[in-house]
């Protein structure tokens, strides 16, 4: 038990990996995940459960192991008893165990191979893994039925319930509602999402990000409504176009901020549609790694079809940069930014603040690696550029 313990309190990746994998075994409900501040806490549960036991086993090995349930996975049981998921949260728990069944029972071979101890091993540690998941998910059920009776006993009209009514689709008295969100639902709407994937996030940094992103748009008193333990949605008066360096600027300012805007739109239905639109660039954020930390539905829009087929994207962009969509980002990030700006050299230059010289190196390196020939293939070594800086990590080496 020391031994498998010792092993898994190094967090080994592959098991690390396997565990999150666990949290899409589910089809019912898998929408939920979408949502990539509860998708985070459900990841760094995974990570502090584990260490919590195999912790324990160090100390006394096969011993019972005290439940452990975090502070933000506290605020995601409330979350989801909020949003009718916390049968969810109960058959994760159940898929993360059988990961870690299978993850411990594979490494139990490696450490004895006498079938009598073996058999002894295997009996402790199952008791051992299947209690305290059961302890923890006794843990989660008591804040998820403490949450309910609050609800119960909540105003049910609070800005949340309100929106949610109109996003829901049905018929409101607009000047109304209005007026009890201290917002015009008449005019041009752009609908934002504001959110932090860090645990303990300050939310007055969401807040003052929410009216930052709205001071862009024109706005000086947007429409904020929490929405989660870490996530607002906002709305704003879309009085004027976005100015995407700006917004990145905004990026730079809240680092460890996170935003999703969708496009203009007037009166109840674009109140919805632009919200909508938010909630879809925040799930293509939240899922490709490259993603900016800030974006609008129109830079997201052909990343987003691109990513329907996962298995064809990849292959699209194998077949279409070759040995480029392996080489160093700064090579991708130079050509992408000559094709986004004309194939105009000087201009290029400006926007990635590089010398001349410089980048024409890096694009002459850039085309080398190409299986096509560039000039006949600029569009489509566009759209694989865009598709792969959305989906690697920043790289700035040579």
């Amino acid at each position: 038990m020391r031994k498998g313990a010792e092993l898994a309190q190094t967090l080994p990746r592959e098991w690390i990996d396997r565990l999150n994998q666990s949290l899409f075994s589910l089809t019912e409900d898998a929408k939920l995940l979408d949502d990539p501040v509860i998708l985070a806490a459900l990841r760094r549960a995974n990570r502090s459960e584990l260490l919590h036991w195999a912790n324990a086993n160090l100390q006394r090995p096969g011993e019972p192991v005290e439940p452990y349930v975090s502070a933000d996975m506290v605020d995601t049981a409330r979350e989801l008893a909020r949003r009718g998921g916390a049968e969810l949260l109960m058959n994760l728990a159940r898929a993360t165990q059988n990961a870690a069944w299978d993850l411990w029972m594979k490494m139990a071979f490696s450490l004895t191979q006498d079938p009598v101890v073996l058999e002894e091993f295997l009996e402790i540690s199952l008791r051992s893994i299947s209690e305290f998941i059961n302890s923890n998910i006794r843990v989660m059920m008591q804040i998820i039925l403490e949450e309910k009776n609050t609800q119960a006993h909540d105003d049910p009209i609070d800005k949340r319930s309100l929106v949610d009514r109109l996003l829901d689709g049905r018929d409101v008295e607009m000047e109304q509602f209005g007026r009890r969100l201290g917002y015009s639902l008449f005019q041009k709407h752009r609908g934002c999402l504001v959110w932090s994937e860090i645990p303990d996030a300050d939310i007055r940094l969401l807040e003052e990000m929410a009216r930052a992103l709205a001071h862009l748009t024109g706005t000086t008193a947007p429409l904020i409504v929490f929405a989660g333990p870490a996530t607002l949605w906002v709305w704003c008066v879309a009085a004027k176009p976005l100015d995407l360096n700006l917004l990145q600027g905004l990026a730079r300012q809240f680092p460890n901020v996170r935003a999703a805007i969708g496009s203009p739109g007037a009166g109840m239905n674009g109140f919805r549609q632009s919200h909508f639109e938010a909630l879809a660039t925040q799930k293509l954020i939240g899922r490709l790694t490259g993603a900016p930390a800030v974006a609008t539905i129109d830079q997201v829009r052909m990343v987003s079809l691109m990513t329907q087929d996962v298995r064809a994207a990849r292959q699209f962009v194998l077949n279409t940069l070759g040995r480029l969509s392996t080489a160093p980002m700064v090579l991708q990030h130079s050509l992408h930014a000559f094709l986004v700006n004309g194939c105009n050299i000087t201009l290029t230059a400006e926007v990635l603040g590089t010398h001349r010289n410089t980048l024409l190196r890096r694009l002459e390196r850039a085309q080398d690696l190409l299986p096509v020939q560039f000039s006949d293939h600029r569009i489509h070594i566009a759209a694989a550029l865009e598709l792969a800086i959305w989906s690697s990590p920043v790289d700035s080496g040579e």
